[in-house]
C-alpha cells in the first residue's frame, strides 16, 4: 500500500537510502557568561579605536602633502619672480652693450677720456708702398693714381 506523498523506503541506484532530516526545535539563545560579551565589546571599541587611528593618519598624511604640495607653489613663483628679475637685468645689459658700441658714444668717449680730437682728411698722409708695375707709390684714395702712373711711363 502507497501513501500520498510518502518518500521511498529506499534510494534510487547506488545512493542507497537517504537519512532523514528532522527540523531543529526552535530554542531561545542562552545567555552567554560576562567573558563573551566584554570579549565582543573589547573588539567593537578596539575595532573603533583603529578606525579613527587609521582616520587620523591619514588625515595627518593628507596635511603634510599639503603643506608640500603649498611650500613648492611658494617656492616656483619665486624662482618665476627671479627669472623675470634676471631677464630685465639681462635687457638693461644688452641695451647698454650696444649703445657702448654705437659710433657717437665711441667718439664721445674718446674725446672727454683720452683727449683725441678729430683729424682733417687733407691732413692724412700715407706712407708710400711699391707699386707692381712701376715702383712708384700710389695713394689708396685715389683711382686714378694707377692710370697717371702707367700714363707716366
Amino acid at each position: 500500500m502507497a501513501v500520498i506523498g510518502a518518500r521511498p523506503a529506499t534510494g534510487i541506484g547506488i545512493f542507497g537510502r537517504r537519512p532523514r532530516v528532522r527540523p531543529r526545535p526552535q530554542t531561545r539563545p542562552r545567555p552567554r557568561s560576562g567573558a563573551g560579551r566584554r570579549r565582543r565589546e573589547m573588539t567593537s571599541v578596539t575595532g573603533l579605536l583603529l578606525v579613527i587611528a587609521a582616520a587620523a593618519g591619514l588625515s595627518l598624511f593628507y596635511l603634510s602633502q599639503s603643506a608640500h604640495v603649498a611650500a613648492t607653489g611658494y617656492r616656483i613663483a619665486d624662482l618665476q619672480a627671479q627669472v623675470a628679475e634676471l631677464q630685465a637685468e639681462q635687457q638693461q645689459l644688452i641695451y647698454r652693450i650696444s649703445e657702448a658700441r654705437s659710433p657717437a658714444v665711441i667718439e664721445r668717449r674718446a674725446r672727454a677720456r683720452l683727449g683725441l680730437v678729430t683729424i682733417p682728411g687733407e691732413a692724412i698722409a700715407f706712407a708710400p708702398t711699391p707699386d707692381a708695375d712701376d715702383g712708384l707709390a700710389a695713394d689708396p684714395r685715389d683711382v686714378t693714381a694707377t692710370s697717371t702712373n702707367a700714363s707716366r711711363q
